[in-house]
């Protein structure tokens, strides 16, 4: 994604998970070493490769995702013949110029400020679905605990975007 000032702000997943792959296989070669200082150092150890593994795993799901949503866009547009034409086409006139149902993102967002509520972003809802999604989005913004609640606010202080890809 670029942003208003024309910088890139996308972060490349695969280089991630490249890193934390190097970050996990130095943290086990410690723990196979075993020269610690301390049992309170072996422990962390242990406790930050344990970490980095399981957000390793969540990378590795969100990676799998990204690449199925382009892998399915970039399919669609080799359909239209012309690659290059074809993304030029998707870029200017959207996902319906394709010959595939366009999926929808889904989020929650206060009215006054833009700010996107965090955990209400749903991406790859069908077209059937969005009415529901978006329902469950207003209705969990305003349940116990929710962030209306959270802040001091109701119904009317958030409105859903829906974004078709």
């Amino acid at each position: 994604m670029i942003d208003n000032l024309g910088f890139h702000t996308d972060t490349d997943l695969h280089t991630e998970l490249a890193t934390l792959n190097r970050q996990i296989t130095a943290l086990t070669g410690r723990l196979d070493i075993g020269n610690f200082y301390s049992w309170e150092d072996r422990y962390n150890t242990g406790s930050q490769l344990a970490s980095l593994q399981a957000r390793a795993e969540r990378l590795t799901d969100e990676i799998a995702e990204a690449d199925a949503d382009t892998d399915r866009l970039l399919n669609a547009i080799r359909l239209v013949g012309d690659p290059t034409l074809g993304f030029i086409a998707y870029v200017v006139y959207g996902p319906q110029v394709l010959p595939v149902p366009p999926m929808y993102e889904v989020r929650l967002i206060e009215r006054d400020g833009g700010y996107t509520v965090p955990g209400t972003v749903r991406r790859r809802v069908p077209a059937d679905q969005v009415a529901a999604v978006e329902r469950e989005l207003l209705t969990g913004v305003v349940a116990p605990g929710g962030h209306a609640r959270l802040w001091g606010r109701t119904i009317r202080a958030y409105r859903t975007q829906v974004t078709a890809y």
